[in-house]
């Protein structure tokens, strides 16, 4: 008669697998509770927080890795270093509802004497740039979300190359998703002559440390400390040929002056983070300008901000316009605050204008600016269609006394999730040339008068609205 035997080797296998997947269950649970505490923690729409917490709780291997990949919209550990950072102070106080929230919100105060630019064109703004370049005698640094290595782009890398041969330092900083087709083969000449490269939140590299979903959005060149090109364009054909041939219409600027300070550290900051970097530096602060013109104040927004300094600045403007609102977007998908507000200024008699293209470079958000433009509408609201042609400027013009102009689109994802950076214009003459430049576009636009839209096409557009944070 046979005994049965005992497969030591097989227990010994099973009791590992329990135990694994009992740790793993148990570390599981952990996680879930710690990313539970950190959502009811953090500043978010209800709607937000509770679908981040059904998510976790009902399908956890989905929702976990997922937030830890998507999910953070603030970067606490990095606020805390910027607080450490010698942010310029410009003296002086102004005498304005906008300008006393946003330096309550640590916003450094506006600075006058500042000389402006405005770009009426795309072939304006690419001269601008390249003589800037051509005369830079000590650095050059660039940050921008996309960077192509096109005609625009070569042109621009053989520049670069040449002002190293001349004993320039030259920075890049771009954006890993928006540039991701500037590779290390494009810049390995670059990269030989002594440039040196920094990508943001690169996607490969460290796949569970980066928020992919949080972008570097800003667009800067910084001459010499001294001289600064920003506003909505990158760095490629669309943006940069003539428009004429593109069909692409945009809106930039230089500066110099104290401004320039501010948007230098704004630089030192994303460089030494992408760098991974102790982000400890100091920005010279200029003498201040006797002069009363010229007042420019720079709005950093971002993961990177404590607050949300653009979005608290549109809500105050929209408040506070008695007259006229002047709005220039590529994209419209709104918060319920930014559209509330606009809603009720329209409502209690302040015109209120919104110039888009009639269509943009992505037509999803086409379908998901639609049920905001019907509400708009039938509050009031002028809407304008530029037909054939791709409005890419970011423009707020609130009465005639004060412009946001940058980086900033009016959507969610400019508004809370990217990396921004605005300049507030508080002077006439600046304001008055974007009256003008606003103008000039709206002539060319058809009006709008949105439909009344079906039962499919409202099940159509609140299906695209799940996914307005990443459009």
């Amino acid at each position: 008669m046979k005994h049965p035997t005992l497969d030591i080797g097989n227990i010994h296998l099973d009791l590992v697998w329990t135990l694994l997947i009992h740790l793993g269950t148990v570390l599981m649970i952990l996680l879930a509770l710690l990313l539970i505490a950190q959502i009811l923690r953090s500043r978010r729409v209800p709607a937000a927080t509770l679908g981040w917490l059904i998510t976790i709780i009902f399908v956890p291997f989905v929702g976990i890795p997922l937030y830890m990949l998507i999910g953070e919209r603030k970067l606490q550990a990095r606020i805390r270093r910027i607080s450490r950072i010698d942010m310029p102070k410009p003296a002086g106080r102004y005498d304005h509802e906008l300008h006393y929230l946003l330096v309550s919100l640590g916003i450094p105060a506006s600075s006058t004497g500042n000389q402006v630019r405005f770009h009426r064109d795309a072939e304006a703004a690419r001269e601008d740039l390249w003589q800037r370049i051509e005369q830079a005698s000590e650095s050059i640094d660039i940050e921008v979300f996309i960077f192509r290595p096109d005609s625009i782009g070569r042109q621009l890398m053989k520049m670069l190359q040449q002002k190293l041969d001349e004993g320039v330092k030259v920075r890049l900083l771009v954006d890993d998703v928006g540039s991701f087709e500037l590779t290390r083969w494009r810049l390995r000449d670059f990269l030989h002559k002594g440039g040196q490269v920094a990508r943001f939140m690169p996607v490969v590299a460290s796949p569970l440390r980066s928020r992919h979903n949080l972008r570097d959005h800003r667009k800067l060149v910084i001459v010499d400390g001294q001289w600064v090109w920003s506003g909505g364009r990158n760095l490629a054909d669309e943006y940069l040929q003539p428009e004429e041939q593109t069909h692409w219409i945009d809106l930039s600027f230089s500066q110099s002056g104290g401004a320039v300070s501010v948007y230098q550290s704004v630089f030192e900051s994303d460089w030494h983070f992408a760098n991974q970097a102790d982000p400890l530096v100091h920005v010279p602060v200029p003498p201040s300008s006797p002069s009363s013109e010229g007042r420019v104040q720079v709005l950093p927004s971002g993961p990177d901000v404590a607050d949300d300094p653009i979005h608290a600045a549109l809500l105050t403007a929209c408040y506070s316009a008695t007259k006229h609102i002047r709005i220039v977007t590529p994209y419209y998908i709104p918060d319920d605050g930014v559209q509330q507000a606009l809603r009720l200024a329209a409502l209690r008699g302040v015109r209120v204008e919104l110039l888009l293209p009639e269509r943009c470079d992505h037509r999803i958000a086409d379908i998901a600016r639609n049920r905001y433009l019907r509400e708009l509408h039938d509050a009031g609201v002028r809407i304008w269609f530029l037909p054939e042609r791709m409005v890419h400027a970011k423009l707020m013009i609130f009465d005639e006394d004060v412009a946001l102009c940058g980086t900033a689109n009016l959507d969610i994802r400019s508004l809370f999730l990217n990396f921004e950076v605005m300049s507030a214009f508080y002077s006439e003459a600046e304001v008055r040339w974007l009256i003008d430049w606003f103008d000039r576009w709206r002539m060319e636009c058809k009006p709008h008068h949105p439909k009344s839209a079906g039962l499919m096409k409202e099940i159509l557009e609140g299906l695209v609205l799940l996914l307005a944070y990443q459009l």
